[in-house]
């Protein structure tokens, strides 16, 4: 029976974050395979029988991923290995297994791969503060943003590159998550060795309710610059002037909560939002149920598994078009896919759906279909499969 490797995954193997590397491993249901993988920790259950996570420990990522390499190159010279799946392999990074050429004459499979965003400077100190496992200050960080910013083209690009080429060179399958991302990573790899499997949803926790005739409209995500909450703010207080009892429920947490906080008084909206902080995933689903509308105005986006979440609900969405954005969403089908940094016409898109129920309606069902025909983890799961097969001989 083939034996399939896996590593990395993300670090702690939960549905937390979206779970990606949990929910992939736990539709991986198939008779025919063994896999094996390795994270730091264990927090939830997998459920298939031919599946193993063995937890490694680790004070910090870096001890973590030092351990992790190690043990799969043990694996890796000692096997039975069939097949190697790097799962986790962010824009840019590489593999030092595979850049040396230790993984020997296994057939090598790298994906989900998604293209990068924007780094910026909160961004850079969250990535920082993760990796050393202590939040760190952003005036000890946003200096050395700043000066990783202004000598990555020159210094830090070009190394980085080369090894992330020779990591993609490596594999006999790249996955990509959409075309978007195929036309980036045909720039490095054969396009005969591309795959695009997407990420998904699961339709069945997030399970489907015909919308609410209300005016209540929601946000998730970070509180961050990256994910748009002032230009939606912007948008809101336009869509009070038609809608006055609008109210708009905003999930999550994050360093600009103050400045959040602050623009929604300045603007006079402190009626027309709820600020719920993080709050469990069974309470966003409510709300979702319940929404007219779900707004999604992230400035970048390498893949937004939020949006599919929102879809699998029946909840319409507004969503600025970031990679991948059209793919996902077909403009005025599945919801409406409007410019980033525009609050017009996210007030646009909102003030449609809200005047009209019945075109709400129409575009929450076809929301769920389009999960159901294309998102659902389970026949993402049997793509990487036949994946595995393909190269299993």
């Amino acid at each position: 029976m083939p034996r399939v490797l896996v590593g990395p995954t993300k670090a702690d193997m939960s549905n937390d974050e979206y779970g990606k590397s949990y929910n992939l491993l736990n539709n991986l249901h198939d008779k025919d395979f063994i896999v094996d993988t390795y994270t730091q920790t264990v927090s939830d259950r997998l459920d298939p029988q031919n599946v193993t996570v063995y937890p490694l420990g680790g004070s910090n990522r870096i001890a973590y991923y030092a351990k992790l390499y190690w043990t799969l190159l043990k694996e890796l010279r000692n096997g039975p290995v069939d097949i190697y799946h790097h799962m986790n392999l962010s824009y840019r990074w590489f593999n030092p297994l595979l850049v040396s050429g230790l993984q020997r004459d296994i057939p090598v499979v790298i994906g989900p791969c998604q293209a990068g965003h924007a780094i910026m400077a909160e961004e850079f100190n969250r990535m920082i503060s993760s990796w050393v496992g202590s939040e760190l200050p952003r005036p000890l960080t946003d200096p050395l943003h700043g000066a990783v910013d202004a000598t990555r083209d020159v210094v830090l690009d070009p190394p980085r590159m080369d090894l992330f080429k020779r990591t993609l060179k490596a594999a006999d399958r790249v996955v990509v998550v959409h075309e978007e991302a195929r036309e980036v990573y045909a720039d490095f790899v054969d396009e005969s060795k591309l795959r695009t499997i997407p990420l998904g949803v699961d339709p069945d926790f997030f399970n489907y309710s015909q919308p609410a005739d209300s005016k209540e409209l929601v946000a998730i995500g970070s509180l961050r610059e990256r994910k748009g909450y002032d230009i939606l703010f912007e948008a809101l207080d336009r869509i009070r002037q038609e809608y006055p009892d609008v109210h708009l429920n905003v999930f999550g947490d994050g360093p600009l909560e103050d400045d959040l906080h602050e623009q929604v008084k300045r603007l006079d909206l402190e009626r027309n939002v709820t600020f719920h902080g993080y709050v469990d995933q069974s309470i966003v689903r409510e709300h979702l149920s319940r929404a007219r509308v779900f707004i999604h105005p992230s400035r970048s986006e390498s893949f937004s598994l939020v949006r599919l979440e929102a879809m699998s609900t029946g909840c319409p969405v507004v969503v600025t078009d970031i990679s991948g954005a059209r793919e996902m969403v077909r403009d005025g089908e599945e919801g409406f896919v409007v410019p980033i940094e525009s609050p017009g016409p996210i007030a646009d898109a909102v003030t449609t759906l809200l005047s009209d129920y019945e075109l709400t309606r129409q575009v929450s069902r076809q929301a769920r279909d389009r999960i159901e025909e294309k998102y659902d983890w389970r026949k993402i799961a049997a793509e990487y499969l036949e994946v595995y097969r393909s190269l299993s001989g």
